[in-house]
């Protein structure tokens, strides 16, 4: 979610779903805005020992005492102190030295590995960093969702609005379900 109806940027967030059939550690990894080392936007990195288990979800808030008003229950973390009960990610300054603030007329996200290689980002709106054509902007209060979620074919195509944004669910078909046991068990 990176236009909030009325308190952008506190009201940003970030999921990330593990589609896979084991868990990831993803101890090392970073997220952020910043396509490019070294520049003023934001990365920040998860914490050494944290692993996402298949079917899961991580939700990162900009600041969860605004994600909780808005949801009703705590992210996993949040990016700006808001909620002692909410763990901060750390900034990656290596990479970016501001914050994650993402711009609603477009903007990037990126997810690194620990060797600082992209391994996953989308693009949208005016931005065409990953994508071309980027990812349509969506209406305030709305996000953007990788629909099917276990499906990834690092095009725009990927990616619907979500008018009523669930973080933490994700829902797949009979057969989404049946494709990714398929591709896990021959690829």
């Amino acid at each position: 979610m990176y236009s909030h109806p009325s308190l952008d940027p506190n009201g940003e967030w970030i999921e990330i779903y593990n589609a896979g059939m084991t868990s990831l550690n993803l101890a090392g990894y970073k997220i952020g805005d910043e396509e490019t080392q070294g520049k003023a936007e934001g990365m920040y990195q998860l914490p050494v020992g944290y692993s996402l288990g298949p079917g899961q979800t991580l939700v990162i808030a900009n600041m969860a005492s605004q994600f909780i008003a808005d949801y009703g229950f705590q992210p996993d973390y949040e990016l700006a102190e808001s909620d002692p009960d909410v763990p901060n990610l750390v900034k990656y300054t290596t990479w970016g030295t501001g914050i994650i603030s993402l711009a609603n007329i477009g903007d990037e996200l990126l997810l690194l590995d620990p060797l600082d290689q992209v391994v996953d980002a989308l693009s949208y709106g005016d931005s065409q960093w990953a994508f071309s054509p980027s990812c349509p902007t969506v209406a305030p209060g709305h996000s953007l969702e990788r629909r099917p979620a276990n499906h990834d074919t690092d095009s725009a195509a990927d990616w619907v609005e979500q008018g009523q944004p669930a973080p933490g669910q994700v829902t797949l078909s009979a057969w989404d379900r049946l494709v990714a046991w398929f591709w896990a068990i021959f690829h």
